[in-house]
């Protein structure tokens, strides 16, 4: 073991086997414990001590309650990405590798970074006339990050005796997601590909975001967009800017992302947001996004269905469908944490909660029972959770639930979700009439055995009439939706009222 091993190991042992045992003994309680978050806190200074790599798994982690307490979750939220800046002698040699001969590319550049993070650091500079913000990877960061998660993957084998076998499965497919994605983050030609397609989903609602001047794996350069920083009250206030109005918006802004589009930006942080003068939304670093696609949103969206009526069959067969949950989990128990964490709101109005009072049924079934988040849910809770701190410094009122109100009703989300709901209902008759239709010849063969000849049956030639119609309304329903359903609903009522008689 080299000298690099053995400082990671006694930085990251005490750690682990204090959230061993904390992780057990959270468990068991349903107080929150502050000893333990001070333990999740210690956690976090080993990871800010240890690096770039280890801030960007902490923040991975953050949005992970399958994985860690309430308390250490409490405490990796808090785990901001801000490092100082490389020596500019280091930036100075990238940006003149991938983009030329600073003397003559920029008209003026300042060479004291505006920003600093664990993968890069950001400047100000003057690039073709325009304004501009030039991003820059750390020094030898791709070495850095492969290092060091061989490290992280040699160590995990050696605690691996200290947990079960599911927590270190669940450690290990972390590491392998976070292994394959990570080095997305440190390429700007990723990011620059993130921000023309959030760009082109979200310009209809007046949102500002950098245009690319130009890209490289290692550099980009964006127009320089300033603002006033999200969080900083005071100056908000100064513009006169209506901040509940403001949170709203702002919610609003991600959620549509989330719901509607094919990619949503998954790192909201104070840092990553900025208001304009007149009150516009500023988004900044497009490096961390999350995809999701059309059927995942939709159980999303039944899961919120869940979570705000209460209802744990909903929220239990949502998360079975989001593959959140193992199938061969049981249900029983399962249900009964659910309605356990419900009853734990205190009877509070469904408009009253907020993201963190639903996210908290969830998680508190998620750690007590063997789940495993896809990534792009994790990406998602993440999202949320980072949102709604901001929302709530903007205007401490602020509820989750009226913004998702606001696009399930105003926006027709609801609908939408209700059409799908009765297009996988139709889907689903239509394969259960299939199979009866493939069960007729062979009763009509062996009644033919039986009596020698069969006798009429009327029942047959409806219910074959009926197959058809529902067929063929299903085919029709993507051309005229609303027509569509109220047909299938009565050919499916005639069929089962024909069946019975």
């Amino acid at each position: 073991m080299n000298r690099i091993e053995m400082r990671y190991l006694a930085k990251l042992l005490p750690v682990f086997l204090r959230f061993s045992s904390d992780r057990k003994k959270s468990k068991k309680q349903e107080e929150y414990d502050y000893k333990i978050e001070n333990h999740g806190r210690a956690a976090v200074n080993a990871f800010i001590e240890l690096g770039p790599t280890f801030i960007k798994l902490g923040q991975v982690l953050s949005a992970r309650p399958d994985l860690l307490p309430k308390e250490y979750l409490k405490a990796f939220s808090d785990l901001q990405d801000k490092v100082p800046p490389d020596n500019f002698v280091y930036a100075k040699q990238i940006i003149e590798e991938n983009v030329g001969k600073m003397e003559t590319v920029f008209e003026s550049f300042d060479e004291n970074a505006i920003s600093g993070a664990s993968l890069g650091q950001v400047y100000r500079a003057k690039y073709k006339g325009r304004d501009a913000a030039v991003k820059v990877n750390r020094h030898n960061i791709d070495n850095v990050l492969k290092r060091d998660l061989i490290i992280i993957k040699k160590l995990l084998n050696m605690f691996k005796r200290f947990i079960d076998n599911y927590l270190y499965i669940s450690i290990s497919n972390v590491l392998s997601d976070f292994s394959a994605r990570i080095y997305d983050e440190t390429n700007y030609l990723v990011e620059a590909e993130n921000i023309k397609r959030i760009g082109n989903n979200i310009k209809k609602y007046d949102i500002i975001i950098p245009e690319v001047l130009f890209a490289s794996r290692q550099v980009i350069i964006l127009t320089y967009i300033g603002g006033i920083k999200v969080t900083d009250v005071k100056k908000l206030k100064e513009k006169g800017i209506d901040l509940p109005k403001l949170a709203h918006n702002l919610d609003l802004t991600f959620i549509r992302m989330l719901l509607r589009n094919d990619i949503f930006h998954a790192d909201p942080h104070p840092g990553n947001i900025a208001i304009s003068d007149d009150g516009k939304i500023i988004l900044y670093d497009f490096g961390m996004v999350g995809k999701l696609d059309d059927d995942t949103r939709f159980k999303l969206l039944k899961l919120y269905d869940g979570l705000i009526n209460k209802d744990p069959d909903t929220i239990m067969d949502s998360l079975l469908q989001l593959n959140a949950l193992s199938p061969a989990a049981n249900r029983g128990i399962i249900r009964k944490g659910i309605e356990l964490s419900i009853a734990n709101l205190s009877g509070a109005n469904v408009n009253e909660m907020d993201i963190r009072e639903l996210l908290e049924i969830a998680n508190n079934v998620i750690f007590e029972f063997p789940f495993h988040l896809p990534r792009e849910l994790v990406l998602y809770m993440r999202m949320s959770s980072l949102l709604e701190g901001i929302c709530k410094t903007l205007d401490p009122n602020f509820k989750f639930v009226l913004v998702l109100r606001d696009i399930l009703y105003n926006e027709g989300m609801l609908q939408e979700l209700y059409l799908k709901e009765m297009n996988e209902f139709a889907q689903k008759s239509i394969i259960s009439i299939e199979k009866g239709l493939d069960v007729l010849p062979l009763l009509k063969r062996a009644l033919e055995e039986r009596n020698g000849e069969i006798k009429e049956n009327k029942k047959l030639p409806s219910t074959v009439f009926l197959s058809a119609i529902l067929i063929a309304m299903v085919l029709f329903s993507r051309s005229h939706p609303v027509i569509s359903y109220i047909v299938i609903i009565i050919d499916i009522i005639l069929f089962a009222y024909i069946i019975k008689k």
